[in-house]
């Protein structure tokens, strides 16, 4: 569909111009997603991430297996953004995707949804090749704060890139006091001695 009847068929679908509305728009949206035009694609996608409907979810999973890197990026944030437990299944085979834009995406998304069956996966890209997707599943993990994630951020700690190394040591500071001996192991290096002072001052 070329995007000027894309953005024709969605406005008359919309009372008022009411994005919030269902129905109409919902159809509209859903069959952007599956449009052929890469565009219509990537705009319904991003809809569907302010509608937030969860009746969208089947088709923005599918959308992960996009032929184009952005689309699959696209439908990781807005699956992150409904926050749909559905798509965690998918997004975790997602966070292997050979675009590097993908894999931090996966990565950050699987934090938003706060479920501790990602944290396997979110240990593994603590190893990616990409230093902003090592960042983000630190990050991740520092949100779920489950136990078997204190050894693997610890050993992130000792990272080749510095913000990685800070935002594992920031994650560490959310595990509590089962952190701590992590943490002063950490406090040798001089490097790190600032970023775990901070984390142990989130500790009580």
């Amino acid at each position: 569909m070329p995007i000027s009847g894309f953005f024709s068929k969605l406005f008359n679908s919309v009372p008022s111009g009411d994005l919030a509305s269902p129905g109409r728009l919902n159809a509209s949206l859903a069959e952007g997603i599956k449009d052929q035009d890469v565009l219509v694609r990537a705009i319904s996608i991003e809809l569907a991430g302010k509608v937030k409907d969860t009746s969208l979810v089947p088709l923005l999973i599918e959308a992960l297996k996009d032929p184009f890197h952005v689309i699959r990026q696209k439908a990781a944030q807005t699956l992150g953004h409904i926050g749909s437990r559905k798509a965690l299944p998918a997004l975790i085979e997602a966070i292997e995707d050979p675009s590097d834009e993908v894999r931090v995406t996966v990565a950050g998304v699987l934090g938003y949804i706060k479920d501790k069956t990602a944290v396997p996966a979110l240990i593994a890209a603590l190893s990616d090749k990409n230093p902003h997707a090592r960042m983000k599943a630190a990050i991740s993990l520092g949100y779920l704060c489950d136990p078997k994630a204190i050894e693997p951020l610890a050993k992130t700690m000792k990272d080749e890139n510095e913000l990685v190394r800070k935002y594992a040591c920031a994650a560490l500071g959310n595990f509590g006091r089962k952190a701590v001996p992590a943490l002063l192991e950490a406090m040798k290096e001089e490097k790190m001695r600032e970023y775990v002072s901070e984390s142990l001052m989130k500790i009580k």
